[in-house]
């Protein structure tokens, strides 16, 4: 099984990311002397992986909010928040309908690990509603924030809040709009993921402009402030208050809490400097203090804080299959769950009817990696941009093939005749991000090159990371066995 802590920080410090991997919008809550977050799940199931921590340095994962996709969506579920009220917890959600818009939707559980009961969509605006939020007024009314996604459409982007029912699963009343971008400002076509706050008697609007995800980004955090819930709002003459550094890059889109110190934190994604946004946008955790005027300054000022190397504190992926059941860490596309079986250290996958391939896959978390994985007979290794782009190494029998999926369009790159019987290593590495080598060790033999390195620029989501992915592919009915799957950092220096 994969280690119970995905990062381990020994000196106290608070450190970026707190879980490596694509892990964008997050969302953070403290319950009790515990702190759970979650965060975008984009097109990979279960939805919304929850992480538990006692002192938000050492993180243990903790299922999925869904484990089965709710029936009424089909994609793009994003932006989760986690809100603790009355006793119980509550995820708002986007997800797209089936045959629809983007909707803004609703969980309950007793507890944040619970069974999550859906109630499904709560807002649909015709241009799509997105990146719900939670607040109460000065007099403790409940009310839903979002934001009407606008810019899809080439509008602009306003920020609504909305009065909830008292069981916080309907919205009742009128909307009111709270803010909207200013497109000749560093907002650009873009104000989004609202997040509502209280200090020293007034609220506080954190949200994130313009352009979010890909190697064009240009995301920023911004904050206003009011003396009330509806307004009117200022926002910050010094917005925006988070910017890239030399570290970091586009980073926006976060949640506060408060530690049992009363200090304030801010959850929030970036992408790390220099990885052409392989690696997804990343969770990253920096402190808040308010100035002399009564404005948040997070990490005073200087963008986001320390990187991490999420291998080097984790010491890698290892799963050796011990259980019977598969690590919560694999993930894969919503409508092509696999047909898995885990038991005496082997994972096996059956190719369904009705698919050319099927596969788990699990986020990256280092720009340069090298992963190796046991094939026994058959099976493959490869790198997924989702659940139709992907370049994977495979073995059938006798036959080593090294592959390409270009939105479903399968192009063969290598091929090689190999002895048909006997386990068999498959690997890939990268020590440059964006370009990646696969190979294979046949018994004690030494690792061969299987083809030339391969361009994954193509291959690259606009809104998530790259994937590893073990997969099956073939006739329906074959199946795929795999051992000792590990994944290690490599120094790009070397």
């Amino acid at each position: 099984m994969a280690s119970g802590n995905l990062i381990a920080q020994t000196d106290g410090a608070l450190s970026s990311p707190i879980i490596p991997g694509d892990h964008p919008d997050p969302s953070i809550i403290r319950v009790g002397k515990t702190y759970w977050t979650t965060s975008t799940a984009g097109n990979w199931a279960p939805e919304f992986s929850l992480y538990r921590s006692e002192d938000l340095l050492h993180w243990a994962s903790a299922g999925a909010i869904f484990p089965h996709t709710p029936e009424w969506a089909d994609r793009d579920f994003w932006a989760p928040e986690l809100v603790s009220d009355g006793g119980r917890v509550l995820v708002y959600y986007v997800a797209r309908k089936r045959g629809g818009g983007l909707c803004v939707a609703v969980a309950t559980a007793a507890t944040p690990d619970g069974h999550y009961e859906d109630h499904g969509p709560i807002m649909c605006q015709e241009d799509g509603s997105i990146d719900p939020a939670f607040a109460r007024d000065e007099s403790g009314k409940p009310f839903l924030i979002w934001k009407e996604d606008g810019n899809s459409q080439g509008k602009l982007t306003p920020i609504f809040a909305q009065p909830l029912t008292d069981d916080l699963v309907h919205v009742t009343g009128e909307k009111t709009q709270l803010i909207v971008n200013e497109p000749e400002s560093w907002e650009g076509g873009v104000v989004e993921a609202p997040y509502i706050m209280r200090h020293g008697g007034k609220f506080y609007l954190f949200y994130a402009g313009n352009a979010c995800c890909g190697v064009g980004c240009k995301y920023a955090e911004g904050v206003a402030r009011a003396d009330h819930l509806l307004g009117p709002w200022e926002k910050d003459p010094a917005n925006p208050i988070i910017r890239p550094n030399g570290v970091w890059k586009c980073p926006g889109h976060g949640t506060a809490v408060r530690t049992p110190k009363g200090e304030d934190v801010f959850l929030y994604h970036a992408y790390p400097a220099g990885t052409l946004a392989y690696l997804g946008r990343e969770s990253v955790i920096d402190s808040i203090e308010w100035d002399a005027k009564g404005w948040p300054v997070v990490n005073r000022g200087r963008g986001p804080g320390t990187l991490q190397s999420g291998l080097g504190k984790t010491g890698g992926i290892a799963d050796s299959f011990s259980g019977t059941t598969l690590d919560a860490e694999w993930k894969w596309p919503i409508g092509h769950e696999p047909q898995t079986h885990v038991e005496g250290g082997k994972l096996s996958l059956t190719l369904p009817d009705g698919r050319q391939q099927s596969f788990v896959a699990r986020s990256l978390l280092s720009a340069q990696y090298k992963a190796t994985v046991q094939v026994d007979p058959d099976g493959g290794i490869g790198l997924i941009g989702g659940a139709q782009d992907d370049v994977v190494l495979s073995r059938h029998g006798a036959s080593l093939e090294l592959w390409l999926s270009d939105h479903g369009t399968r192009k063969t790159l290598w091929k090689k005749d190999i002895p048909g019987d006997g386990k068999i290593l498959l690997g890939v590495e990268s020590k440059t991000a964006g370009q990646a080598q696969f190979r294979y060790r046949l018994g004690t033999d030494a690792w061969a090159a299987a083809g030339e390195p391969v361009d994954l620029k193509g291959l690259l989501p606009w809104d998530s990371g790259m994937r590893i992915g073990l997969v099956v592919d073939g006739d329906p009915g074959n199946h795929a066995g795999f051992g000792q799957f590990a994944v290690t950092a490599e120094d790009s220096s070397q």
